[in-house]
């Protein structure tokens, strides 16, 4: 008796959305397929979950990469697919992956195309047929492309979940619906620097979420993040800039992705540093209310680091008296905003300005990038010009915070800011200052030795932030 072959069932569907016809073979039709094959040759299956959505251009793919696991080990004796190309769209990558197969004595079986690898004729066959499938590939991409390029054009909003604020039309276009003002009024609060969390509970208010669910700072992120607010219909490099009516202006999207990504304070009381205050030997935030001072009897909450962080510890965690540091931080706030005040309407200007370079920049960018015949006239080139329209983006996105920092930081009367709350008196403050670092040292050691404060864009741009890999503990170290 023929022992039975022991194969890995492998299903993969390239785009799960809107296919139907011919060119689409769902899961469940590629697994009755490889099923009565199995059941005809005596074939022993191991089947993993589909891979969806997933391109046979190239080969690397979670569940494909398990089963090419299970090969190298001698776990299984091959792979069974139900027709070629969903195996693979590409020969050359094929055929390294089935160059491995040899030398681990495993084998592919493709229902459809009913290929024997044991002979030469059916190996030239397999690369005849991988040459169609990688053509085909091809073709359905150009396709996309061309159809989507058109929809652009046309204004239409691809994306499968129409935004926030925005209704779909029966064209697919977008028209502002009922919670534009909700979300018009989230790029404003971003733009003076209200921190996302803030506006997430502000959003829960005005545009609450579908079953209750509530709004969360990296939805929020992913709304300032979105350039469809601004009327824009996009698609790789591809970009409409009057597609539908905005929500925003320019000049307010800028604003609003310019504004620093501050952590909001834990503390369950008011505190006016929170997210500002940061240790001067690791540079993470200092936690309010965390460290108690007595003073002449009483007790007065501080700022404190907490020592221990994600990146390791602080060799020299500061704490310091709250009522002290604010008090200082503000008595300079109020010198710095008294000198800069009459700097507000030329700012205003600066802003337009600065909005429309970044844009026409931006624009200039996205063209070059997906400009092919550019990039094979060019050669080697090539990346030099792409370097330099990078870089004239950043250089625009420089301005643009340079311009918003210094609008925000005019214009304020000094007599209304002490009427305001702290949470309210935190946020114009954060407005203008980008970190107050404060050094360790006892309570006899003058504040004024201890605290530096960076004013707006004098603050390093990798300053540790909660939900990314901040590197390792190091201290603050002022630029000479």
């Amino acid at each position: 008796m023929t022992t039975p072959l022991d194969l890995d069932a492998y299903v993969r569907v390239s785009k799960v959305a809107g296919r139907a016809g011919e060119s689409f073979i769902s899961p469940t039709v590629q697994r009755e397929r490889i099923e009565a094959w199995a059941s005809l040759h005596g074939a022993r299956l191991t089947w993993h979950e589909p891979e969806l959505d997933v391109s046979g251009g190239r080969m690397s793919r979670p569940v494909f990469d398990h089963i090419m696991q299970r090969v190298r080990t001698g776990r299984t004796g091959g792979v069974i697919v139900a027709k070629l190309d969903r195996f693979a769209r590409t020969l050359a990558g094929a055929l390294t992956v089935l160059e491995e197969f040899e030398q681990h004595g495993a084998t592919l079986v493709s229902v459809a195309d009913n290929i024997d690898l044991s002979t030469p004729v059916g190996k030239a066959f397999l690369r005849i047929l991988l040459v169609f499938a990688e053509l085909e590939r091809d073709r359905i991409s150009e396709s996309w492309k061309t159809a989507t390029s058109s929809a652009i054009d046309r204004g239409v909003h691809i994306a499968r979940q129409t935004p926030v604020g925005y209704r779909k039309l029966p064209d697919k276009r977008l028209a502002p619906g009922e919670e534009a003002e909700a979300i018009r009024d989230a790029f404003r609060l971003r733009a003076g620097h209200v921190s996302r969390t803030e506006i997430a509970r502000r959003l829960d208010e005005t545009a609450p979420r579908p079953n209750g669910g509530r709004w969360t700072p990296p939805m929020v992120d992913r709304i300032i993040r979105n350039r469809v607010y601004m009327g824009y219909a996009y698609r790789a490099g591809q970009v409409n800039t009057d597609a539908h009516p905005p929500i925003v202006t320019e000049v307010e999207w800028h604003a609003a992705n310019s504004a620093p990504v501050r952590a909001a304070s834990k503390s369950s009381k008011p505190n006016l540093l929170g997210g500002i205050a940061r240790c001067a030997a690791c540079r993470y935030l200092l936690a309010p209310g965390k460290t108690r001072f007595e003073v002449a009897g009483e007790s007065v909450p501080g700022y404190r680091c907490r020592a221990t962080h994600t990146a390791g510890a602080c060799p020299e965690p500061a704490s310091i008296n709250a009522r002290k540091l604010e008090s200082y931080v503000e008595g300079l706030w109020r010198a710095h905003m008294a000198q800069e005040a009459f700097l507000v309407q030329e700012d205003n200007e600066t802003l337009q300005r600065a909005a429309e370079v970044l844009s026409g920049a931006e624009a200039e960018l996205a063209a070059f990038a997906a400009d092919l015949t550019a990039r094979r006239m060019l050669g080697a080139g090539y990346h030099d010009a792409l370097a330099a329209r990078t870089e004239a983006v950043e250089t625009a996105r420089g301005a643009v915070r340079q311009a918003a920092g210094d609008d925000a930081s005019g214009g304020m009367e000094v007599e209304r800011y002490d009427e305001l709350p702290v949470v309210e008196r935190r946020r114009i403050i954060g407005s203008s200052i980008d970190a107050v670092i404060v050094r360790r040292g006892n309570s006899k050691v003058p504040v004024e030795d201890r605290v530096t404060i960076l004013w707006r864009g004098e603050g390093p741009d990798d300053l540790p932030r909660r939900g990314r890999d901040n590197g390792p503990i190091r201290p603050y170290t002022p630029e000479r």
